[in-house]
């Protein structure tokens, strides 16, 4: 008998060694009676020194095993940090026959789980999560750019919440773009996306990622959402005026605490993210509609930043042409007259500096043709154009007693159930209002 139980001690000492994880077992006073190798490793206290000791002799700054025991509690998922190291500790009592004999306390090391992480993630930064224009790179000759670039520098410095408040076309993610290299985040990933391009079920996958088998479709192994994606770095949530209210909520929550719960998922995953917001719609109109979520705004809008549209700043044109071309690797290769560069000014722009770009593109493909002149009476004709007639339909407003609903029904017959220029005629993103006619369905 004494000898089987020799042997049943030995395979316990050696299956305490072999774990990875540190073991610390107490009995009823406290007194340790089990130490192994991993647990001296992470406490620094060698197992011959700690064997017969009482727990707080040993650990005295720590006495999570005698809370145990005068508790009778349990313990789960005690993150504790040494030096450098990272540990997760649980602890429990140990009853026989209903009674208290001793508490144990395992602790696993997490310092290489965390270390290859980052590992993995800086991968993610070197496969292209990367910002690639800096605030120096933006045309600012106007006093209005000038004093934006001058706070958007200050607020690089910091790690609060930044609004962007602009038209489409006037740069916001390339200002975002420009604050994150300029911010100590520089060397983490820059990553971006667009809430109004894709449906509710998708973009909450896209933000939060996913569990394997969480739905149908589902990838083997799951998927990291872009808030994992973006951890030591910084994301950006364009068009933040179209996401779902839902999803709202969910932003929120990582906000204040975070951390991200993928779907599907039953653990929450720590992310150290800066997050840089943008919208072209009013965001306190929206809050007054019930569409925005008061409590996110003023989560988001901690530092905001108001980016003029091109007409405002028609200073900045010549020099926006001169870095596009220089872009292109074709300066002075476009010739434009003061006549047609006074028309380029004197054009409101709807598109604002996209749009601008955009017109340089097709006058550098069309030049060796002689039509740059045309092109350009053409392409301020056909905008001024649509602006009376978007002016003209004044779609932003519903006829008398008219609702809603009513109002897209009505705009998508008139445009013969053409989604984008019904979108446009609204003033909504297209999947906005894909979104709107599903509800409507329902």
């Amino acid at each position: 008998m004494k000898e089987k139980n020799e042997k049943q001690l030995k395979f316990y000492e050696t299956i305490l060694d072999l774990s990875h994880s540190g073991i610390v077992g107490v009995d009823k006073d406290g007194r340790i009676i089990l130490y192994n190798q991993p647990a001296a490793d992470f406490l620094g206290v060698p197992v011959q020194q700690a064997i017969g000791k009482l727990v707080t002799e040993v650990n005295p700054d720590h006495p999570g095993l005698t809370r145990v025991l005068s508790e009778k509690s349990v313990q789960l998922d005690q993150l504790r940090k040494l030096g450098k190291r990272t540990a997760i500790i649980n602890r429990a009592p140990i009853y026989m026959d209903d009674e208290l004999i001793g508490a144990v306390s395992t602790v696993r090391d997490i310092t290489e789980l965390q270390q290859y992480e980052e590992t993995m993630r800086r991968k993610m930064v070197q496969q292209g999560l990367q910002a690639k224009w800096t605030l120096e790179q933006m045309v600012a000759k106007s006093k209005s750019m000038e004093s934006l670039l001058a706070l958007a520098k200050k607020y690089a410095l910091t790690d609060s919440t930044v609004l962007l408040q602009g038209e489409s076309g006037t740069g916001k993610e390339m200002l975002a773009q420009g604050i994150h290299r300029a911010s100590r985040r520089k060397t983490g990933p820059f990553v971006a996306i667009n809430c109004a391009a894709l449906p509710e079920n998708l973009l909450e996958s896209e933000l939060f990622g996913y569990e394997e088998g969480s739905f149908t479709g589902a990838r083997k192994g799951g998927k990291p959402g872009l808030f994992e994606m973006a951890h030591h770095g910084t994301i950006f949530l364009d068009e933040m005026g179209e996401l779902p209210l839902v999803l709202q909520g969910r932003l929120l929550r990582v906000l204040q605490e975070k951390e991200v719960m993928r779907i599907g998922g039953n653990k929450v995953i720590p992310v150290n993210v800066r997050v840089i917001a943008a919208t072209n719609k009013n965001l306190v109109d929206q809050m007054h509609e019930g569409l925005f979520r008061e409590d996110l705004f003023f989560r988001l809008a901690i530092l905001v930043l108001k980016i003029p549209p091109l007409r405002q700043r028609k200073e900045d044109i010549p020099w926006l042409i001169e870095a596009f071309l220089r872009n292109e690797d074709k300066a002075n290769t476009l010739q434009i007259t003061e006549e047609n560069m006074q028309k380029l000014q004197n054009y409101s722009w709807p598109g604002n500096v996209r749009e601008l770009s955009n017109f340089i593109e097709r006058a550098l493909v069309l030049q060796d043709t002689g039509e740059s002149i045309d092109l350009l009476d053409s392409h301020l004709w056909i905008n001024a154009e649509r602006q009376t007639v978007q002016k003209g339909n004044n779609s932003l407003t519903p006829a008398m007693g008219e609702t809603e609903e009513e109002q897209i029904q009505r705009v998508l017959k008139e445009e013969e159930g053409n989604m984008g220029r019904a979108a446009r005629r609204l003033g909504i993103h297209r999947t906005t209002l894909w979104r709107k006619l599903k509800n409507m369905e329902k």
